[in-house]
C-alpha cells in the first residue's frame, strides 16, 4: 500500500489532522517500528505505537472521526514495514 494509505490509518487510529503525517514523517514513523521488529524482535504496543507516532505528529489525538474505526496494529505494522510503493 501506499504511503496515503499508511497516512489515512494513522489518521484514524491516532485521531491526527488531515495534513499529518507527511510523507517525512511517515518515513520516521516507519523507521522507528522497524528499529523495534528489527532489534527487539517483536510487534510494537499500542503505547509504543502512540509514543512513536506522537514524536512525529503534533496534531495526535485532536481530531475525531465519525464511524467504527476498523484499524488495527497488525495492519499498522503491515503497512510500516512495506516499502512505499
Amino acid at each position: 500500500m501506499s504511503n496515503r494509505d499508511f497516512a489515512h490509518r494513522l489518521q484514524m487510529k491516532f485521531g491526527l489532522s488531515y495534513t499529518e503525517p507527511t510523507d517525512f514523517q511517515i518515513s520516521q514513523i516507519r523507521a522507528d517500528v522497524l528499529r523495534i521488529v528489527n532489534q527487539q524482535g517483536r510487534q510494537p504496543t499500542l503505547a509504543e505505537w502512540t509514543r512513536i507516532v506522537g514524536s512525529y505528529c503534533r496534531s495526535i489525538g485532536t481530531h475525531a472521526r465519525m464511524g467504527v474505526d476498523n484499524t488495527d496494529l497488525n495492519l499498522l505494522l503491515h503497512l510500516a514495514i512495506q516499502s512505499g510503493k
